[in-house]
């Protein structure tokens, strides 16, 4: 009797231990999903980035899978691409910034390595080559309503501010409101600031979070920027504004006044030194450049059944861009986000093999969501249908990390009943554990804002947004295939496909019943 119930408690075992990891994924699933996304994430699509020859594989293969899956085209003129273009501008990477001593010596620090110059307002070339003298100006704000001014006695004709990245606080607490203390500091608010105040340039001091990701930042220093026709193309030159590297603001303050350590302390303490002028002068030395180029975002249908609410669009989508060749090294975006394009792949096959939809379900793969969300940014400010979509669910990186858990973002910020049905359905099939911490309202990382299904919230769509939170190759050469767990994408896929239907099949649309304060996330 012991044997037999020894026995059989290693079989209970080996089953929960099976049905954690995920045992119980389809098989063709697991292949498809393998195969595609190992294509997606090869050095051969050069990382994938926006405008680029490796977009262009990415789309033919995506559409090529569509057709395979039966998903019909639901692009420009019959085909599955929905093209744009796009605003392109940058510096040269070359350039740099010199710093003169009182003793006549000179040092030299890099773009990327040792500052990003700032493209959202593109720097005019007649500042660069020119030698300013540097003063100390705070916050470079000036917040009249607050009786607040950091320029206030100082004049700055001529010269480079160095300014903090943050603004002020009094007694652990923002001096501005929510709304104006984001405003005022905006780099681009404190450009303009600086400049109507007659600077000639602007450097800025890092803050934590620039501190944490230079990395990150170094890789955009050495990028273009990109931005839509329709946004407000800045053609307005301006000075030139240059956020430094901790190395660099430590060099830059070296023997003056105040040290570098001694400008963080102080901001801690909330005791912001006034203005001094440095002994130090410095010259901004680069060139720009702008061009035009072409993207496109892949839309494919599976029209619904029902005649009456075949109109009506469930959405599921993924970005398929990612950041392209930096430095000589492929970032192949493997998770980040060829896991999620794999995904809705799959979600699109099962979903066109069920044919049970009695709304159309919209497979969407957004192109430049790494340039600034841009490709779903145009979808939903020019597609005629955004007025019958009913909801948007997102997938941005979900083959990494613990395979029964996944960040779920943004179910409940418009309606609850979305909410219900994610977490029901959930429950019914995969059993996931969710995880909702990028719900809290001061999300420090603002994760809702910061991937395509933002957009469709802007516009009053009810969206979910699944999300793995891996940070160990992020946005790095090492996200790549052999570190992604396919059971847990299948596992996503199915929850998907499951959700698409529910809603598709819902007899009204998803009530939207809370009133979501969504606000720009830059």
């Amino acid at each position: 009797m012991n044997k037999i119930i020894f026995f059989i408690s290693i079989v209970l075992l080996i089953s929960l231990e099976l049905f954690s990891q995920g045992y119980s994924a389809n098989p063709e699933s697991l292949i498809l999903l393998r195969s595609n996304l190992e294509y997606l994430a090869s050095d051969e699509l050069e990382g994938r980035e926006a405008t680029t020859r490796g977009e262009n594989l990415a789309s033919e293969f995506i559409s090529n899978k569509l057709i395979e899956y039966n998903v019909l085209p639901f692009g420009d003129d019959g085909t599955y691409y929905q093209n744009f273009e796009v605003d392109v501008k940058g510096v040269d990477t070359s350039s740099t910034i010199e710093i003169y001593s009182v003793d006549n010596s000179q040092s030299q620090i890099k773009v990327g390595d040792d500052f990003y110059l700032s493209t959202a307002i593109m720097p005019s070339d007649k500042y660069s080559g020119k030698e300013s003298e540097i003063v100390f100006a705070g916050f470079g704000i000036t917040a009249v309503d607050y009786d607040y001014d950091d320029y206030e006695n100082l004049d700055i004709t001529g010269k480079v501010v160095l300014v903090y990245r943050d603004g002020p606080k009094q007694g652990g607490e923002k001096m501005f409101s929510d709304d104006d203390h984001k405003k005022f500091i905006d780099p681009k608010y404190k450009m303009k600031n600086a400049a109507e105040h007659g600077a000639k340039g602007m450097l800025i001091i890092p803050g934590e979070f620039a501190s944490n990701y230079w990395n990150w930042i170094k890789r955009s220093a050495l990028s273009p920027a990109f931005s839509l026709n329709d946004d407000l193309f800045v053609l307005n030159e301006s000075i030139p504004s240059a956020l430094l590297s901790v190395d660099a603001i430590t060099e830059l303050l070296d023997k003056e006044r105040y040290s570098y350590g001694d400008l963080v302390e102080a901001l801690e303490d909330e005791e912001i030194p006034d203005w001094f002028l440095l002994s130090k002068k410095v010259k901004f030395n680069y060139s720009t450049y702008r061009a035009k180029r072409s993207s496109k975002n892949i839309i494919g249908i599976i029209y619904g059944l029902d005649e009456k609410i075949k109109n009506e669009f469930v959405t599921i989508g993924a970005h398929y861009d990612h950041v392209g060749v930096v430095n000589g090294e492929i970032y192949n975006g493997a998770d980040d986000n060829a896991s999620g394009v794999v995904a809705i792949l799959e979600a699109g096959r099962r979903l066109s093999s069920l044919n049970e939809n009695k709304r159309s379900v919209l497979i969407i793969f957004h192109a430049a969501e790494e340039k600034g969300l841009l490709g779903s940014k145009y979808l939903t400010s020019t597609s005629s249908f955004m007025n019958d979509v009913v909801v948007n669910i997102n997938v941005d990186m979900v083959g990494r990390e613990n395979i029964d858990t996944i960040y779920s973002v943004g179910s409940g910020k418009l309606s609850n009943e979305l909410k219900e049905i994610v977490e029901e359905t959930n429950e019914e099939t995969v059993n996931f554990t969710f995880n909702y911490q990028f719900d809290e309202p001061n999300d420090p990382q603002r994760i809702y804002y910061r991937s395509d299904q933002y957009n469709y919230a802007k516009k009053g769509i009810p969206i979910v947004f699944f999300y793995d939170y891996m940070l160990e190759d992020y946005h790095k050469p090492t996200d790549d295939s052999d570190r992604i767990n396919y059971k847990k994408i299948e596992k996503i896929s199915t929850l998907i496909t499951e959700i698409a239907v529910r809603v598709a099949n819902l007899d009204h649309r998803l009530k939207v019943d809370i009133e979501d304060t969504v606000k720009e996330s830059k």
